[in-house]
């Protein structure tokens, strides 16, 4: 049994250790009926791509070189510290678990940068395929309403990264 143990201790500490992983680039955005009766007028989400950032192969299989990342700017049109948007792919595709199907906010950590990202698996490929879609984003106030929606095209040429 002890010649077991040693074994197994000796493998894990000896192991490669895969460890690639992100804090989630927004918050999630939770209306709550103690907004009630607050007048937070909305206006059209404006909004723009400020970079993407796309995967490749660095060789080393546990960095996260293979990870795409969407980075998107609101404007100022709306307060930044309460107003959720709700994003949803209206034309093209995209990986369906990369924009959340929940209603979302910029990170708490930074609010004075009014963006979210996005990440994906991009894959360890030099040669990446497009990206083409639009996204629906609609702001939504503290009480639940939500203002007329703004699309956004996102696009990469895709092609050969780094």
């Amino acid at each position: 049994m002890r010649k077991i143990l040693i074994f197994i201790t000796l493998f894990l500490s000896h192991s490669a250790a895969i460890a690639c992983s992100f804090a989630p680039g927004y918050d999630e955005f939770l209306p709550s009926p103690l907004y009630k009766n607050k007048n937070h007028p909305l206006a059209i989400p404006k909004a723009s791509v400020e970079s993407i950032k796309r995967g490749y192969d660095d060789g080393n299989g546990g960095s996260c070189s293979d990870a795409g990342i969407i980075k998107i700017k609101f404007g100022n049109e709306n307060p930044v510290k309460a107003t959720g948007y709700k994003l949803k792919i209206v034309s093209g595709t995209f990986g369906s678990h990369v924009i959340p199907d929940y209603e979302v906010m910029p990170p708490r950590y930074n609010p004075s940068e009014n963006s979210m990202f996005f990440v994906w698996l991009d894959g360890s490929y030099n040669n990446q395929e497009k990206i083409d879609f639009v996204l629906q984003i609609i702001a939504v106030s503290p009480e639940g309403e939500e203002s007329e929606p703004y699309n956004l095209k996102i696009q990469h040429a895709g092609g050969k990264s780094n």
